[in-house]
């Protein structure tokens, strides 16, 4: 110990500095990385109904206290509605992200691109990859395969497999083996089919349900039968699709609603409230017993809990009350609805997706360049994935060319590809010409050359 040590040592014993002896906590987790995969798929599916059904029957350890888990007191109802926001960011994200790929350009090599392009023709790859990104925004990762069927097509039948039926195994922090899960019936029991693809090949493991030990042939049933494992391959015929990495599951991704579910349940209470307002705040009408409607038998109508068209009140001797219907208009907090929809509306979209991507405005006069700067966050996320993309696209197009090669019976060629974006939000020609006309007034910043440039080159 050096003299720093002992000097430290002597000031503890001096104050009789007694050192922490830590805490022990507990903490449960709610779900398994399954489970959470399933309760995004009800988020984005948008069924209020399955909703109320979930966060019913699920304890979240915080006294149910969600909105989507409040339960009415008998005889009061209440309306609980989705808003689909969550639906609608995934699909509006999917949509900017898969329209901007414009080409997957394998390089030096014109047979090999000619047979890529027959390749994603034939599995319609664009509408693919925008299943394949909407499933990594929901179910946190996922991985694209090949399989190959002649009775099919003739060329590599590509798949994606989301992140509830998709397993990793990693050495060393790299990945190793990806494992596709299937799910079969025949009838009297229930199956697991798992596929282990590596660089070594393809093996199967059939399992019986509640059964941890691999049956001895997997190839007892119909959709197994004629499966033949690989081996020796060279390459692996998987690519991971990942991208954000979960802290709560270690090897695994991050979905983009994780962080947000909360945001969007009370988000959904704010609608539902607003709804419940306009309710109660309809014009009353307050009729005396004597002339309350009736129906063509003459018993007295109902009102209803839902349209509240008159009250009944009781009689009274008063002369200036006397028979007299009274209406009176509701009292509704527009502003204060609106400040708080508008607040729980930006909590959802932070980080995510600009108002105006989706066709929000919540300030009516925002100017051309505030709107710009809101896009802003929509670009970020958009660049994230692209980056993504532009490692995994490749990958895809190289495996499939791999594997058609490995069809044919020729060695696996070596093949480098690159995907090709477009821009985001490129101006229109009137924006363009806008600026040009600007550059030239007086004296000449911009050549005509590149003024045509810029006006035609689309």
């Amino acid at each position: 110990m050096g003299l720093g040590g002992r000097i430290k040592k002597m000031v503890q014993n001096w104050l009789e500095i007694q050192p922490s002896i830590g805490e022990s906590l507990v903490i449960q987790e709610i779900n398994t990385f399954e489970g959470t995969c399933f309760r995004n798929q009800l988020w984005y599916r948008g069924d209020a109904s399955e909703l109320h059904q979930y966060y019913t029957q699920v304890d979240d350890q915080m006294g149910n206290a969600r909105f989507w888990a409040a339960i009415g007191t008998d005889g009061i109802d209440f309306r609980k509605i989705h808003t689909g926001l969550p639906g609608i960011i995934i699909d509006v994200l999917a949509d900017i992200i898969i329209d901007a790929l414009n080409d997957i350009e394998i390089k030096n090599n014109v047979e090999a691109q000619e047979n890529w392009v027959e390749i994603a023709k034939d599995n319609d790859f664009k509408d693919l990859v925008k299943q394949a990104v909407i499933d990594v925004f929901i179910e946190h990762d996922g991985a694209f395969k090949v399989n190959y069927n002649t009775s099919i097509s003739k060329y590599p039948i590509l798949v994606f497999y989301s992140g509830a039926n998709v397993e990793y195994e990693y050495q060393n922090g790299r990945l190793i083996t990806i494992i596709f899960k299937n799910y079969y019936n025949d009838g009297k029991k229930k199956y697991l089919f798992k596929e282990f693809y590596s660089k070594d090949g393809i093996r199967y493991e059939l399992y019986e349900e509640g059964n941890n030990k691999p049956l001895k042939d997997y190839k007892i049933l119909k959709e197994t039968k004629n499966l033949e494992e690989v081996h020796d391959n060279g390459f692996m015929m998987a690519t991971q699709f990942m991208i954000n990495k979960s802290k709560k599951f270690k090897g695994r991704g991050q979905s983009i609603l994780d962080k947000k579910i909360d945001d969007f349940d009370s988000f959904d209470e704010v609608w539902s409230q607003w709804i419940e307002a306009l309710r109660d705040n309809k014009t009353q009408t307050y009729i005396p017993e004597e002339l309350l409607p009736c129906d063509d038998s003459g018993n007295l109508l109902k009102p209803s809990t839902w349209d509240k068209r008159f009250v009944q009140i009781g009689n009274t001797n008063a002369e200036d009350k006397a028979g007299q219907i009274i209406r009176e208009s509701g009292d509704f907090d527009y502003e204060k609805m609106l400040q708080g929809y508008i607040t729980a509306l930006d909590l959802c979209l932070q980080g995510l997706i600009s108002p105006s991507t989706l066709g929000i405005d919540t300030k009516k006069l925002d100017n051309a360049d505030a709107q710009r700067e809101k896009e802003k966050v929509t670009q970020y996320t958009r660049n994230k994935v692209i980056r993504v993309l532009e490692k995994v696209l490749p990958s895809v197009a190289v495996m499939c060319l791999k594997a058609y090669d490995k069809a044919q019976g020729r060695e696996a060629g070596q093949y480098e590809a690159t995907a090709d974006f477009g821009e985001y939000s490129s101006p229109s020609f009137e924006a363009v010409v806008e600026t040009v006309s600007k550059a030239r007034p007086g004296q000449a910043v911009m050549s005509i050359e590149r003024s045509v440039e810029e006006l035609y080159r689309r």
